[in-house]
This record gives structure tokens, C-alpha cells and sequence, in this order.
């Protein structure tokens, strides 16, 4: 017997072990399932690579291969053995095929992850992965203020390749934080005939793309189709905003640590909606909007530049969370 659809479950977590039983052609593709994925994108396949790109692995095997062999992550905070569990032992999560994978690093340039998940005969989501502990990726974040980052030219090429590998299917594209940031990038810069195969773009708590960077009427073509979550704490997803239709979602935690996907509140099949972002959050979005109105590109760049080279020339690459001590 299912619970009630108004059912409240602390995070997404709690959805998968009482969602995990119905398969998707039982109840379709929802924003928590978007979640589930971006998630999942954060941790490191690099030992699966050559069995994914041959014949692809189920996420039943993947989960129970990351808990044997141990596992790594950049995120901001822990990604538990209970995940991986309740997705190996799920109906609905364990039979999704990881089938298409990448990861690129270089500490002084750029990082770069993204993972297809085909969860039905002929629906896929493209994953992108976040803004993990690396210090070139928060490197990355800033330098969008003023140019195209490598990680959107690898996310362009990667969506494309991907979309044409699998001719017949049709795709969801999503990623949090920078990962978002990287799915309205690549669905926007692609052709219509890329486009054409997109049903969805979910950005979650993401950047958009900045008007000073990239003419952002490139959007026009996938406004539509774009659906942007964001905590009742925003400041990642403000960052940038041009997105008109925000769901603000009830998030526990403090501040910034709301941007931790973890905390949002589920009920049911959807995150708790709240109405409006706080008004602590606005203040400091308009502090950050004012400031960047007030530095031109070539300021932004310089002070980027010198602030995390200077970090990186101290040979500190990473931040000192998650679980990554062998990601290279």
C-alpha cells in the first residue's frame, strides 16, 4: 500500500524508498527524479568508464560496485551509502542503464563531468555535474562573469554526441548548480535539430548565462521548456537570472547551505513549494548584481584570475569536503 501523494519526506532520499517500487511507466518522470540524477552525477566512474562506454551498466551494478570498491565525490556534502542502497534496490532506479559518461580534469583549467542515464526504452536524462571541491571549478564559476568557460564548450560537445549516439530517443537535459548552468548552456547553443530531441531543461539552483557574455536571445528557443528549482535561500540560481518561471522550494539548513540539494523538502512527487526567495537572499542578490553592474569584463577577469591562481600556485587543489582523495 502507497502512502498519500501530500506525503512530506525529508529529502529526495526518503522519495527513492517510497517511489523506488513503481517503475516509470508507472508513474512517469518527475522533478525528484531530476534530482536523483543531478545527484548521482557528482560521484566518480572513472573505474566503470570502459564498461559504460561498451555495453553500459545498470544503476543496481553501479551502486553496488561504488559501495564494494568505495566511492568518491566532490559535493558539498556527504553522498551516503543509504543513496546508493535505496537506488540499487529500487524498481524504479535500479534498472536505469548508465550509458554514456564523462570525466575531465585539469587542476589549472578546467573540470568537467557529465552522465547519461536511459531510464526508458527511448527517454534519457543528461545529467551535468555541479561545481564540486575542486579549486579550478570555483575558478570556473566566476570566470562565466566574463567569458565562455571550457566546462560549457565540453557540455556543447558532449550533448550533441550524445543526442546523435542514440537517434531514436528523446532527452531530458539538468545538473544543479553549475551542472544547470551547463544544461541551458548546451541545449541553447545547439542546433534546432538537437534541439528538436530536448523535451526538458531542469537547472537546478543554477546560474543563467550572462547577457554581457553570451547573447542570451539564444535562449528564446528553449524558454519553454526550461524548469528552474531554486531554495527559499537563494543566491547560486539568482546569479545571472533571466529565467521568468522559478519554483522557490522550502529548504532546511542555513543560508547558503540550502543550495544543498539534500536539504530540499519533498512531498510526494514534488519539492514543498514556498512563494518567494527571503528577503535576506534578495538583499544580498541585489549587493551582487550592483557590484558586478559596476565591474566591467576585464576587471572581473583580472581579480578572477589573481585570486585563484594565486590559491592554485600554493599547489592547493581541492577544498576539503567530500570524498575525493583519489579524483585526479
Amino acid at each position: 500500500m502507497h502512502l498519500q501523494e501530500e506525503v512530506i519526506m525529508a529529502n529526495i532520499i526518503d522519495y527513492i524508498k517510497w517511489r523506488g517500487d513503481l517503475s516509470f511507466d508507472v508513474s512517469p518522470f518527475n522533478e525528484l527524479d531530476n534530482a536523483v540524477f543531478s545527484l548521482f552525477s557528482y560521484l566518480n566512474l572513472k573505474d566503470l568508464q570502459l564498461e559504460i562506454k561498451k555495453n553500459g551498466i545498470c544503476l543496481e551494478d553501479t551502486c553496488h560496485y561504488l559501495i564494494t570498491h568505495g566511492y568518491h565525490y566532490g559535493y558539498m556534502s556527504e553522498i551516503n551509502v543509504d543513496f546508493l542502497n535505496a537506488l540499487a534496490t529500487s524498481e524504479r532506479f535500479g534498472n536505469v542503464m548508465v550509458l554514456d559518461y564523462i570525466d575531465l580534469y585539469h587542476e589549472k583549467k578546467y573540470q568537467f563531468s557529465s552522465t547519461g542515464f536511459m531510464y526508458d526504452d527511448s527517454q534519457m536524462y543528461i545529467a551535468f555535474r555541479g561545481t564540486d571541491d575542486s579549486i579550478v571549478a570555483w575558478k570556473e564559476d566566476f570566470m562565466m562573469s566574463f567569458s565562455v568557460i571550457p566546462a560549457q564548450r565540453f557540455a556543447l560537445s558532449f550533448l550533441k554526441k550524445v543526442i546523435a549516439k542514440h537517434p531514436n530517443t528523446n532527452f531530458i537535459v539538468g545538473g544543479h548548480s553549475k551542472g544547470g548552468n551547463l544544461a541551458i548552456y548546451s541545449s541553447a547553443m545547439c542546433s534546432e535539430v538537437f534541439q528538436n530531441k530536448i523535451n526538458t531543461i531542469y537547472n537546478n539552483d543554477g546560474p543563467d548565462l550572462c547577457d554581457e557574455v553570451i547573447n542570451t536571445d539564444v535562449m528564446k528557443a528553449i524558454k519553454d521548456k526550461i524548469i528552474k528549482i531554486v531554495p527559499d535561500f537563494c543566491i547560486v540560481g539568482m546569479i545571472f537570472n533571466n529565467t521568468e518561471n522559478i519554483k522557490v522550494v522550502k529548504a532546511d539548513n542555513l543560508a547558503f547551505l540550502q543550495h544543498d540539494i539534500l536539504n530540499w523538502k519533498c512531498i510526494g512527487t514534488s519539492f514543498e513549494a514556498v512563494s518567494n526567495v527571503n528577503k535576506d537572499a534578495n538583499k544580498f542578490n541585489h549587493l551582487l548584481d550592483k557590484i558586478l553592474e559596476n565591474t566591467d569584463l576585464s576587471k572581473r577577469q583580472e581579480y578572477v584570475n589573481n585570486f585563484f591562481d594565486k590559491i592554485i600556485d600554493t599547489g592547493t587543489t581541492r577544498l576539503p569536503w567530500g570524498n575525493n582523495n583519489h579524483m585526479t
